[in-house]
């Protein structure tokens, strides 16, 4: 199984938000039954931002993406993407790339804490929580 991990997930568990238990269960998950994690492209570069944002901290960031990028995979983010996402006009372009991406890529589902940002979805958009319960 291929699945997209939202930004948020990285996010709870890197900061302890609500929901992190899950998120870090997640990946155990995905580490023993061999399904693939990923991240599109443009996620690394909000993660990088928001973590160096809010840690203040240039090389301790470095350190943190060094630690994500070994639970996942990236995803190129290409122009194709980017026009397919313009076209459909959702309300968070963001959230509209990384799911014409995920279904570009042939994802199997988009793991996210925010589902409600995933409603005109056309693959499976489950929680943390869901997934694990599945």
């Amino acid at each position: 199984m291929k699945l997209l991990i939202d930004t948020n997930v990285i996010l709870d568990m890197i900061f302890g938000r609500r929901g992190c238990e899950a998120s870090m269960e997640l990946f155990k998950k995905l580490g023993k039954d061999g399904s693939g994690a990923y991240i599109t492209a443009s996620a690394v570069t909000d993660l990088f931002y928001i973590i160096r944002r809010e840690t203040h901290e240039t090389e301790q960031t470095y350190r943190m993406m060094e630690n994500i990028f070994k639970l996942v995979k990236i995803l190129s983010v290409s122009a194709n993407d980017i026009q397919d996402a313009f076209g459909e006009k959702w309300k968070d372009f963001e959230d509209c790339v990384q799911c014409t991406v995920a279904q570009n890529n042939r994802m199997d589902c988009i793991i996210t804490g925010n589902k409600k940002d995933y409603a005109r979805a056309s693959l499976p958009v489950m929680t943390p929580q869901e997934y694990l319960q599945s």
